[in-house]
């Protein structure tokens, strides 16, 4: 036997882009096969394994290729073969690991399970190197030879994204009704196949019939969680169509349709709490998918079944007044969050409704009422109008709320201090700011904003000195400290030592993404060539 011929190699995902996830478990030796090596073949084919988890590509190919020398025979030669394979695509070697790998193993070892997996990977080598015919023509002798096998699964995979490149959207329906209807849902292949189903439904609320829609769904979700899976995918459908005006009247049948699905499929509402939240539930899917439609007066008829079915909770009245300010309804909404039984949470509710309309003096006196209503806890109320002078960028009202905190709750003096800092930072007044900061515990972090206020007083030096304290005192953050120490020495003028700077960040750290940086700005605005080791040349 040529041994050129029987070189192994191993799958990982990372060597194609579009290899589904999973994949790596068609190159996995079975524990029944491992125990059946020899100790010398173990011991060989663990120094290859150890320079393929590596990435030495290259030695790991040796060594697999050693294994087949000596053990020809043995029960790790076809996975040795395979792996040896895959060891020559990521080297970019694809023909080779083609015709000389993946091919030997078939050729050498048809019963074993690496030729199924070699005859996948074949497909994906061409598939790789953009030799489609040929990738398309091993995939389907996948499904063909080995349609139950794991690998028929990727191959489908492989063979939808292929069609995807081609347009070829029958095909492609057709694949995903293999996955969803004909492929096993195993422990490897569940995923794959039920992202395949909602992928049909979603193509099938959108361009095909909505029964086929439905039968795609109910191959993957049990029939108390269909509702919301129809308001999910028939609704993401039923939006596309609705913004093009060739195809609105689609997108309103897709939801007429769909809401007239869950209502007929609606169950007792029972007199359990748990039963009457499931009930409930699917209304609330019923309502949310008519909302796509825009229509008010249908969606406030949903709502008002809601109410007089189950009575006004909390959750009712706060998605009612949430799909009101959708509407741009207000005013309306915050009727509905004051009918809460929750009288705290219906007022949160109404003060964030003005925050996000901006009328902020409106949202303070909301959370007023809440200072003086909860006797338990005001401060969390307190903290949220601070918040909102933060909002308002009205720092100095924020500050006070926020000193007032120092004193009501000392427990969480830093916090307030923090916020305190903060504002001062926002608003421009750097040297306070750093006082408080100072206060802070958080190094280095603390130390990061106190040198970034000196930045903007142009204190450089002052600046330095804190970074470099960073850079002693906090081993995960003196990469970027020392990549900040250059760019300081950039703002002071002193351009020789930002250049010093910048070439020992690449130097004492070269694999940090933070050397990257350096590396790159000395290259932009320097024109200085600098290895991630430390030479540099002008």
């Amino acid at each position: 036997m040529n041994v050129a011929k029987v070189l192994p190699a191993a799958l990982a995902i990372s060597l194609f882009a579009a290899a589904p996830a999973g994949a790596d478990r068609l190159d996995e030796l079975s524990l029944d096969r491992w125990a059946k090596l020899r100790e010398v073949e173990r011991y060989q084919l663990n120094i290859a394994e150890k320079y393929y988890r590596e990435k030495n590509y290259k030695v790991a190919a040796a060594e697999y290729e050693k294994f087949l020398t000596l053990y020809e025979t043995s029960e790790g030669a076809a996975y040795s073969q395979l792996k040896w394979s895959l060891c020559q695509v990521q080297l970019k070697k694809h023909n080779t690991a083609i015709k000389e790998g993946f091919q030997s193993v078939v050729d050498y070892w048809p019963d074993a399970p690496e030729a199924v997996a070699a005859t996948y990977f074949i497909g994906q080598a061409y598939k790789d190197i953009g030799e489609i015919r040929k990738a398309k023509k091993a995939y389907q002798l996948v499904l063909e030879d080995y349609p139950k096998h794991l690998a028929a699964v990727y191959a489908t995979v492989d063979l939808i994204d292929l069609t995807t490149i081609s347009r070829d959207e029958k095909a492609r329906v057709q694949l995903w009704k293999r996955l969803t209807f004909e492929t096993t849902r195993s422990k490897e292949a569940k995923n794959i196949c039920v992202q395949a189903s909602q992928q049909l439904a979603t193509w099938s609320f959108e361009f095909g019939s909505f029964e086929d829609g439905i039968n795609a769904l109910e191959s993957t979700y049990a029939e108390e969680q269909m509702p919301e899976q129809i308001r999910a995918y028939a609704g993401s459908a039923a939006g596309r169509l609705l913004k093009d005006d060739k195809t609105q009247k689609r997108g309103l049948q897709v939801i007429d349709t769909g809401v007239t699905w869950i209502r007929t499929h609606l169950p007792e509402i029972g007199t359990t709490d748990q039963e009457k939240q499931l009930a409930r539930s699917q209304y609330y899917a019923m309502v949310d998918l008519q909302a796509v439609s825009g229509r008010e007066q249908k969606v406030r008829e949903i709502y008002d079944d809601i109410l007089k079915k189950f009575g006004a909770s909390d959750e009712t009245l706060l998605r009612l007044g949430n799909w009101y300010k959708t509407t741009d309804r207000w005013d309306a909404a915050r009727q509905q969050f004051q009918k809460f039984e929750d009288r705290l949470e219906g007022q949160n509710q109404v003060a964030q409704s003005y925050r996000q309309q901006q009328n902020y003096q409106a949202a303070v006196a909301a959370y007023q009422k809440n200072v003086a209503a909860d006797t338990e806890n005001p401060t969390q109320w307190t903290a949220q109008i601070a918040g909102t002078w933060v909002d308002a960028k009205k720092y100095p009202e924020a500050i006070a709320v926020y000193t007032e905190l120092l004193k009501s709750d000392p427990e969480n003096t830093e916090k307030w201090m923090w916020q305190i800092a903060t504002c001062h930072r926002y608003a421009g007044k750097y040297r306070e700011a750093i006082g408080f900061y100072r206060q802070c515990n958080n190094f280095p972090t603390n130390y990061q904003e106190m040198a970034s206020c000196h930045r903007a007083l142009k204190e450089y030096n002052e600046a330095v000195i804190l970074y470099n304290q960073i850079v002693g005192g906090a081993p995960k953050s003196a990469p970027w400290a020392m990549l900040q120490i250059g760019y300081t020495y950039e703002k002071a003028g002193k351009k020789e030592s930002a250049i010093r700077t910048f070439q020992q960040v690449c130097r004492n750290y070269p694999k940090d993404r933070y050397a990257s940086q350096a590396h790159t700005h000395l290259q932009n605005q320097y024109k200085i060539t600098v290895t991630l080791g430390g030479a540099a040349d002008k």
